[in-house]
């Protein structure tokens, strides 16, 4: 019996907007007494106003496993950078001389806000949203706040070769992985949204087995390919939809069939 559906939000429940008929699918599923929880790399503020309208009556597990929180907007778990590793990051980037800091940004998810240290207006990623902190890269101390870095760039080479870079470096000490177009993150090892998951679900006593994720990026990989029930999105990358277990078109496909698979237990 599915009891837990864990989704994505960008590329998977939100598109430009979430569509009716998947606001509908998160009612339905809370209905049928299935708990709909959100896993994201996005912040705890930009995952609550992206939600709001949908009712989602679950956990947030926010900045791809680094933050965790209940219904009720308390933080339950944060699984953040100390100083020292900030400064890894930080000193790396600075010493790349293919690094560009004005159009290959490197950001910040700090207490619970993306702060940038120049104004990176003209990017999409960074159109609303973010503070602009010239200090952020020369501080003595984050204070546990940083759950999560990224750096963005347009040239898909340097994206490549940053991912390269990064993992040479401090492959054993952070996971890195590029989890968009143009996005490149970094977060301590154990932290994912996989290890999110397994937090909530000792917290709700729930197996594995009674679990169902969707996903649509390779940041969600850990999500899908360790759980029996899981989906990727129609289009996903094929490294996504390799790991997962069925393939769907929209979040509200996959909480039908998860809502005909419990019903079909119960005949």
């Amino acid at each position: 019996m599915i009891k837990h559906i864990f989704c994505d939000l960008d590329g998977t429940l939100y598109r430009d907007g979430i569509t009716d008929k998947d606001l509908e699918s998160i009612r339905m599923a809370q209905e049928n007494n299935i708990k709909f929880h959100i896993a994201t790399g996005r912040v705890y503020s930009h995952t609550v106003s992206i939600i709001e309208e949908a009712d989602v009556k679950g956990y947030s597990i926010c900045e791809n496993g680094s933050y965790i929180y209940n219904n009720e907007g308390k933080c339950i778990y944060s699984g953040t950078m100390n100083d020292s590793q900030i400064k890894k990051i930080i000193a790396l980037y600075k010493r790349l001389d293919y690094i560009n800091e004005q159009d290959d940004v490197i950001y910040f998810k700090y207490d619970g806000k993306i702060v940038v240290p120049v104004d990176a207006s003209s990017m999409e990623y960074f159109s609303r949203g973010y503070i602009v902190d010239e200090t952020i890269l020369e501080r003595d101390g984050y204070n546990s706040l940083v759950g999560n870095i990224g750096i963005l760039t347009y040239d898909q080479d340097k994206l490549a070769k940053l991912v390269r870079e990064y993992k040479s470096a401090y492959g054993n000490e952070f996971d890195v992985y590029i989890s968009g177009p143009t996005t490149m993150n970094i977060v301590p090892k154990g932290v994912s949204k996989l290890e999110a998951i397994k937090v909530v679900c000792r917290r709700e006593n729930a197996g594995v087995d009674e679990i169902v994720t969707i996903g649509d990026s390779p940041n969600d990989i850990s999500m899908l390919k360790n759980i029996k029930m899981s989906f990727a999105m129609s289009e996903s990358p094929e490294s996504v939809k390799s790991v997962a277990g069925f393939e769907t078109p929209s979040v509200a496909d996959a909480v039908k069939m998860v809502i005909d698979f419990n019903n079909e237990i119960l005949k």
